[in-house]
């Protein structure tokens, strides 16, 4: 029988690369959605470029691109280590996904606020935090993740003994972040360091335990943001937010430097929200002025009274012709016929209304001449 690919991962592959508790999940996802669409666990005789691209074709249609190449890639990665291994007779010579790079969207300083709000209003227990009040739990580890810009991970790794409430940091040990390759000290608010001292416990213990599942850990938090009415982002969004804000005041190169990243590529194109970071300069800036002469646009006022007088004008014709005054339906074609706009014919039905019963002597107000 044919070895799980889900074995050799977890008592191989994982192991001598050395990936992280996160990047496990990661390919234990792969591997569960992969099973899902076989009907069983996936096996070294699957790795085979049909098998593997009916499975990714499957996912295109489930969920994003950038999903799909990430399962390609974790696939592939794998498929290379077995072949060299000979566990498998082939190379992988799977096509390239290509996911549409989009615009990095983190929270403003209006939708963290109301996170915040709703989650210091938040009472009914969270059976995994064993205690801890859950208010001050998700308001703390929220407003820490603001103000740090580090990973939700890297904070649900964080021990009170990496906490210090005097001189107002923390130290993300690099053991609990991407990469591991260095640990790292941010500084946070003299206000968050008051919330966490009524939290405060042991030393050796975490600062946010959470004894359930992790993703549930997201169900709680997009439940947070329908109550804040804010569009859910993941945690990961408050770490693009303070990266658009540090841009913002900063430039780029201070927003790279907080967010620890090598590369200052990475930081613009993945984590700068430029609706937050709005560049000094556009095109609109740069292109040379039109020249129309004296000619201008007219006015929304202009509009809205061209409409009236024509609804007016109207109305006093068809009066004149013994018309009886139309219904909404024909008031519409009319407005329509005589080039009124859809916004404006609202205007054009009460000057219609107007000239007709003017024609007819019936006192009313009519616009003026």
């Amino acid at each position: 029988m044919s070895r799980l690919l889900r074995d050799v991962y977890e008592t191989e592959y994982a192991i001598i690369r050395g990936h992280v508790p996160q990047c496990q999940r990661q390919y234990a996802l792969t591997f569960s959605r992969w099973a899902e669409q076989l009907g069983r666990e996936p096996t070294l005789e699957d790795l085979d470029d049909l098998v593997v691209s009916r499975y990714l074709a499957a996912r295109r249609q489930q969920t994003s691109a950038a999903t799909a190449k990430k399962d390609r890639n974790q696939i592939q990665a794998l498929w290379n280590y077995a072949a060299r291994r000979r566990y498998c007779e082939q190379f992988p010579t799977l096509p390239q996904i290509k996911a549409p790079g989009r615009i990095p969207r983190g929270y403003t300083v209006e939708d963290v606020s109301a996170i915040l709000r709703a989650a210091m209003r938040r009472r009914p227990p969270l059976k995994p935090l064993e205690g801890v009040p859950p208010h001050l739990w998700l308001s703390t580890l929220i407003r820490c993740c603001w103000e740090s810009a580090e990973r939700v991970g890297a904070h649900l790794e964080l021990r009170w003994s990496d906490v210090d409430l005097v001189q107002r940091f923390v130290v993300f040990r690099a053991e609990s972040r991407k990469g591991a390759t260095r640990d790292i000290m941010r500084p946070i608010s003299e206000e968050l360091c008051l919330w966490l001292a009524e939290m405060r416990r042991g030393d050796e213990e975490k600062v946010w335990p959470w004894k359930g599942n992790r993703s549930s850990l997201w169900h709680h938090f997009k439940m947070l943001c329908r109550q804040a009415g804010v569009t859910k982002r993941g945690f990961h969004g408050f770490r693009k937010s303070a990266a658009s804000y540090i841009a913002l005041a900063g430039g780029d190169a201070a927003a790279t430097q907080l967010l620890d990243h090598s590369n200052a590529a990475t930081t613009k194109a993945h984590y700068i929200d430029v609706t937050i970071a709005k560049p000094k300069h556009t095109a609109i800036d740069l292109l040379p002025p039109l020249n129309l002469g004296s000619t201008k646009p007219p006015s929304v006022a202009d509009a809205k009274e061209a409409a009236q007088r024509a609804g007016y004008a109207r109305g006093k014709a068809l009066a004149a012709e013994s018309s009886p005054l139309p219904d909404r339906a024909a008031q519409d074609e009319l407005a329509a016929s005589d080039g009124v706009p859809t916004e404006h014919r609202q205007l054009y039905r009460q000057g219609l209304a107007l000239g007709w019963s003017a024609a007819h002597e019936v006192p009313t107000d009519k616009p003026a001449a």
